[in-house]
């Protein structure tokens, strides 16, 4: 056991930036072939056209197959010598997305950060907010002004509505670093945009595909894929061990410089025992005919295992800072081909379980994410800690990924309010029915 002096967050902190990380990924886009975040402004292009090809997956598509609806509606933007354009809007199942230009003499431009539509997806009387993070936040610029694109969910047919109310306010400067303050102009701007079941048909190929493969005795098993202009569909079925359930395929689709991450469609049980059949979904492809992959990373599946974690907590107490527990003193169990331990506490404050996996692949290893607590469920799920009197103790938030330079793991936080964490003389840190990751990082033609 190793005592480290003072009380170090650093682990803390890296874990909490991953969570907010998380958050922000999975409340936008999957990933593209271009970052988004990293741009001091906005980009050059040759047209409101061009910045709206880079930025959303499928536009050129869209627009070939007619699907793109011309606006062309200027207004001012009050307070300043600005003017917006509503240039297009794409309709689709998934998104609404809407092309805007802005004109000002002096290129001093601006952009709306706050955007909504009076009128959701379902039903009138439902906001319809947008969606964030999307490929090139600061937007462009080329010879017509600047250009940027608003996100919302999208509308499937009946439409709620023929008509909607997209309203654009608290205008910026698109720039990240300035060198000097800038002002956000509350200037409200109001217009209204045609809605129609004809604006959402959409174009569609199926292929049939007959592809198996085997790792560790579990078997994905590819049927077809399914081209729309909203989305790629990919269908297939996996087969797993007993008491494994499917939960996600980790993966992207990939075709030409185009990828993009599969997102949950629909998981229903097989006809043959511990069988799955799937369907997931991607970004719509860029250019259709084409060469399409999949690179898929891993298999992910539920256990019907226990993970429990015993330690002697008197060694603990009355200590300060972080402790490195020795191999021998760690509680460390083998999850599949991965070895789960403690590997540092801090007795005020986090606990930390590394999570060590097989150099060669493919293996089954627990995945570096957050472990979910369910007490609704009385613990049958996720992480319970209890002491030798069979107490729940109470635990904070709990995190996971790199959790230091050469570490990966979970952590949880311990309550301090919680007096037993204090008086306990064994922790058993308990972890029902946990994830495992089939890794296999390979590469699949599909056509």
């Amino acid at each position: 056991m190793k005592i480290l002096n003072g009380k170090n967050n650093s682990s803390f902190m890296v874990i909490f930036a991953l969570i907010l990380m998380l958050i922000a990924g999975g409340c936008g886009f999957s990933a593209g072939t271009e970052a988004s975040f990293n741009e001091k402004g906005p980009i050059r292009v040759a047209s409101a056209e061009d910045f709206a090809n880079r930025v959303v997956p499928g536009w050129q598509r869209a627009q070939e197959a007619g699907l793109i609806v011309d606006i062309a509606l200027s207004k001012p933007i009050p307070g300043t010598d600005a003017e917006v354009s509503i240039e297009k809007v794409w309709y689709n199942p998934l998104h609404t997305y809407v092309l805007y230009t802005v004109k000002e003499p002096n290129r001093q431009y601006l952009m709306a950060d706050k955007r909504e539509i009076d009128i959701g997806p379902y039903k009138i009387g439902a906001r319809n907010f947008s969606i964030e993070p999307l490929h090139h936040r600061w937007g462009g610029v080329s010879p017509e002004g600047f250009h940027q694109v608003m996100a919302f969910k999208g509308y499937s047919t009946p439409v709620p509505a023929r008509e909607i109310t997209l309203t654009m306010s608290e205008w910026r400067v698109p720039r990240w670093s300035l060198s000097g303050p800038v002002d956000t102009l509350d200037s409200l701007v109001s217009v209204k945009l045609p809605l129609s079941d004809e604006f959402l048909r959409e174009t569609t190929e199926i292929i049939a595909l007959d592809q198996t493969y085997e790792w560790k005795g579990r078997s994905l098993r590819l049927t077809g894929m399914e081209v729309k202009s909203s989305k790629t569909l990919l269908y297939g079925e996996v087969t797993l061990m007993p008491g494994e359930t499917l939960n996600h395929i980790s993966g992207a689709i990939k075709s030409r410089d185009q990828s993009a991450w599969l997102n949950y469609e629909t998981i229903v049980p097989g006809d043959a025992p511990n069988t799955f059949e799937f369907t997931f979904y991607a970004e719509p492809l860029n250019k259709w005919p084409a060469p399409v992959s999949l690179e898929i990373r891993a298999i992910e599946f539920d256990t019907d295992k226990v993970l429990n974690f015993q330690l002697d907590w008197t060694q603990f107490l009355g200590k300060q800072g972080e402790i490195e527990l020795a191999e021998g003193e760690d509680g460390a169990i083998q999850f599949y081909d991965s070895i789960v331990r403690v590997s540092f506490a801090n007795p005020g404050s986090w606990i930390e379980l590394e999570i060590v996996e097989p150099e060669s692949q493919p293996y089954i290893a627990m995945p570096t994410e957050p472990v979910t607590q369910d007490p609704l469920n009385n613990y049958a799920r996720g992480l319970k800690v209890t002491n030798e009197n069979g107490d729940i103790l109470e635990v904070g938030m709990t995190a996971g990924g790199q959790l230091r330079e050469d570490r990966f793991g979970i952590g949880l936080e311990i309550e301090a309010s919680d007096e037993r964490w204090q008086t306990s003389e064994r922790i058993i840190i308990t972890i029902g029915k946990p994830k495992a990751r089939l890794v296999v990082n390979e590469t699949i033609e599909l056509i």
